[in-house]
């Protein structure tokens, strides 16, 4: 069971995109703190995230908001935080093994995953790019799962 927490996404679309990649690549949870995306029970009627939400293949990836405490939950179902950030201690993604049951933590578009996750997190993994470019959040939860399904299916 993977699971997928964004720490204050500043996007909707980001956030459609992250769940388009937990569809394809097997993850089973994608959820999101912060007010910038609003919890899915408070949209206005017909109110949706762009496309990926209502396409029928995604619709085994429970989406949720929630406050911390309710991401807290998501590690106590035995899943291991691994923060996805750019860190002295990171592993490189190509090196990195995935944990069975993992909890990938990313923080929002324009800041870092506050300290409160980073002491959670049992790993730390970060995806090299070119010049150290950053990724857009979507792009980069695409990658690890991505990184994690192939890493699988080469057993």
């Amino acid at each position: 069971m993977i699971a997928i927490l964004l720490l204050d996404p500043k996007y909707p679309h980001n956030v459609g995109g992250a769940l388009r990649a937990a569809a394809c690549f097997g993850g089973s949870t994608l959820a999101w703190t912060g007010e910038r995306v609003a919890d899915p029970e408070r949209w206005p009627p017909g109110a949706r995230l762009p496309r990926e939400e209502r396409l029928r293949a995604y619709r085994h990836v429970r989406i949720e908001r929630h406050d911390d405490e309710g991401c807290r939950a998501l590690v106590d179902d035995g899943r291991v935080p691994v923060a996805v950030e750019r860190r002295a201690q990171a592993e490189r993604l190509v090196d990195f093994v995935h944990p069975e049951r993992a909890l990938y933590v990313f923080g929002p578009e324009d800041g870092s995953i506050d300290k409160g996750w980073l002491h959670a997190c049992h790993r730390f993994v970060c995806i090299p790019t070119v010049n150290d470019g950053p990724l857009n959040l979507a792009a980069a939860v695409n990658v690890v799962l991505y990184d994690r399904l192939a890493k699988q299916l080469q057993g």
